[in-house]
């Protein structure tokens, strides 16, 4: 997907280019046909020079706009393998799963409901410490997890989750 951006990136600014450069042709030649006879050699000169310097202008521009895009291509390129990782564990499988399940209508609801499964040991020891009373912010602190993976995981198994006191002030 990110090849495709890259390709249309370079596409785009290659037309852009040779449209503006064709166009620049077009107006050159038809106005020195027009103009012929009332204009000097210096000023045909002028004007090319002038269409050197536009035409010199529009390709440094490109160059910086394909560098600008490769720039961005390598960031994307780099938060997608970063999330390819994070997606690789079990844990964001599963999540993953709950989330497209929950987003899928009543009837999936009804028959993920039904079927009982197994809770994740990391899963569970939320849970424990969400049901003796700890707030999710300290759940996150003592299983090293994020405090949004805790209150996914406390949303998922319907438990309210508690602010910690900082955040009820």
């Amino acid at each position: 997907m990110t090849n495709g951006w890259f390709a249309f990136a370079v596409v785009a600014s290659t037309v852009l280019c040779a449209g503006v450069i064709l166009a620049a042709v077009i107006m050159r030649a038809a106005w020195a046909q027009r103009e012929r006879e009332s204009l000097s050699v210096s000023d045909l000169r002028a004007v090319e020079e002038s269409a050197i310097l536009l035409i010199e202008q529009l390709r440094s521009e490109a160059d910086r706009a394909v560098s600008e895009a490769d720039s961005r291509l390598a960031t994307l390129r780099e938060a997608l393998a970063e999330l390819d990782k994070k997606l690789e564990g079990p844990k964001a499988r599963r999540l993953i799963r709950k989330l497209s399940a929950s987003e899928c209508g009543k009837e999936t609801k009804h028959t993920l409901q039904s079927t009982p499964r197994p809770i994740s040991p990391g899963r569970q020891q939320i849970l424990e410490l969400a049901s003796s009373g700890m707030d999710s912010a300290n759940i996150a602190k003592a299983t090293g997890l994020d405090c949004a993976e805790v209150n996914l995981a406390l949303r998922i198994a319907n438990l309210p989750a508690r602010a910690s006191p900082l955040h009820s002030r």
